[in-house]
């Protein structure tokens, strides 16, 4: 957004000392990948501090190098007299998120935010492929939804653009407001109210209300996307000043799903578009996925997308990185890697797309992690759940995910189709074991992220060596 660095040092109370004044380039936190004439960011975290990477950065061609007092204090003297412009600010981070509010204040185009307990990655990437028909569109990267994520996404907006759809995440109160006081959307897309990081949000009410906040920044002429049969409306809807646009099943006005079923290629649904009928079609698995793709239906046509673009875009979508991939082992076992996060509602939603596609297969099942004081319950109704399934076997992993083993047993899961590792490392014997055994061509990974289930999937397809596990 043509910032340089003298609306740095004036958005952050910081002072240039040493070198001329620069164009902000790409910007960058992370010293192991820099993008030529960078501007870099030293960060402080528990366990490390960027301005030791200061020497680095600048031999690796960074324009700018942004640190803090105490950090300056002890640059090398290469650094404090090199070729980079070396800005000091009282905070790295504030000052990060201080040009980053300068970008978006310098931003003319249209910002779509999108959040949810379930779904908000695989929304955001429809809906960034719908919105790309009708304009250049930028979107998060990756799960980059953060306090630092939702800055970085803001410093890659350019003139040139018309859209940017901005994902954000939450895992205690309050986050989601200054997200959104950041990014200022004028329109935002809530997928869903679920039992995820109940520890900091403390009960679904709680869920509600931080993700309803992100509707609640909307400005009056604003739209408000979510589902009709979200869970608790109220905490949701209160005080939203922006029109509401709800997608939902069955008959009804508006976007509507009427049907569903699965295939090798991916889901497709019957829907009605104001009373006339279409066809849907995504290329991946999961018929809730037709949930977030009717959001960004929603949103792509409300925002100008013709229905016939919009439909061609959500059939190109692949499933995003460890959310629904579909992969190939050698010797030709398929595997669902779905395990980039998990809760109960998200859990469920894999184990029956699972079962559709592969009823005899291998659910890897594990940890759900941020639960709060309902977690063991949670885990036990998973084990109860996943034991409806009469033809899928079971391998548990994780400390937590104990109680899905003892539950799925209790409910009466044969002992032959019933496994336990205390973690993924563990896991890999334990699976490729049961897949020998059984001869089950389909294995389903599902758990949050810090069990690490992607493991298991590259030990069995021969990429990292891992300790063997107890059946």
């Amino acid at each position: 957004m043509n910032l340089s660095t003298r609306d740095l040092v004036r958005a952050a109370g910081g002072r240039r000392v040493h070198g001329v004044d620069r164009p902000i380039g790409p910007v960058s936190i992370d010293s192991r990948s820099l993008p030529p004439l960078a501007t870099f960011f030293c960060l402080r975290g528990p366990r490390f501090d960027a301005h030791d990477f200061a020497e680095s950065v600048m031999a690796r061609g960074a324009g700018v190098i942004v640190c803090d007092d105490a950090g300056m204090a002890r640059l090398p003297r290469t650094v404090r007299t090199g070729p980079a412009t070396l800005v000091c600010v009282p905070d790295t981070e504030q000052a990060l998120v201080a040009l980053a509010a300068e970008a978006r204040a310098a931003f003319h185009g249209t910002v779509v935010g999108v959040t949810g307990s379930v779904g908000k990655t695989t929304t955001k990437e429809l809906l960034a492929a719908v919105l790309a028909r009708g304009g250049a569109t930028l979107k998060t990267y990756g799960n980059q939804n953060n306090q630092l994520g939702v800055p970085l996404t803001l410093l890659r907006l350019t003139p040139d653009l018309r859209f940017a759809v901005v994902e954000m995440g939450t895992n205690a109160p309050g986050e989601i407001a200054a997200l959104a006081n950041l990014g200022r959307p004028q329109h935002g897309v809530l997928t869903s109210v679920g039992a995820a990081h109940l520890e900091g949000l403390g009960g679904l009410a709680g869920v509600a209300r931080e993700k309803g906040d992100l509707l609640r920044a909307l400005p009056t002429d604003g739209l408000a996307f979510m589902p009709e049969n979200i869970a608790q409306p109220w905490h949701v809807t209160r005080n939203v000043l922006a029109r509401l646009v709800t997608v939902g099943v069955g008959e009804g006005s508006g976007l509507r799903r009427l049907s569903q079923r699965e295939t090798a290629a991916g889901a497709v649904a019957r829907i009605s578009v104001n009373g006339e009928p279409h066809t849907l079609r995504l290329a991946m698995p999961g018929v809730h996925n037709l949930d977030n793709a009717l959001l960004a239906l929603a949103c792509g046509l409300e925002l100008g997308v013709s229905l016939e673009d919009a439909l061609a875009a959500l059939a190109e979508v692949p499933p995003a990185s460890m959310r629904g991939e579909i992969r190939r082992l050698p010797g030709g076992v398929r595997v669902l890697l779905d395990c980039y996060n998990a809760n109960p509602a998200s859990m469920q939603a894999s184990l029956r797309t699972f079962a559709r596609i592969a009823p005899q297969g291998v659910a890897v099942l594990g940890d759900m992690l941020e639960l709060g004081p309902g977690s063991e319950a949670a885990h036990r109704e998973m084990g109860a759940f996943v034991a409806q399934f009469s033809g899928l076997a079971l391998v548990a992993v994780g400390p937590r995910a104990r109680a899905i083993f003892e539950a799925a047993r209790d409910a009466g899961l044969p002992g032959e189709r019933l496994a336990y590792a205390p973690d993924a490392s563990a896991a890999g014997e334990v699976v490729a074991n049961q897949l020998r055994r059984s001869g089950r061509r389909w294995l389903l990974l599902k758990g949050s992220r810090g069990i690490g289930l992607e493991r298991i999937h590259q030990y069995l397809a021969g990429e990292s060596p891992v300790e063997k596990g107890h059946g």
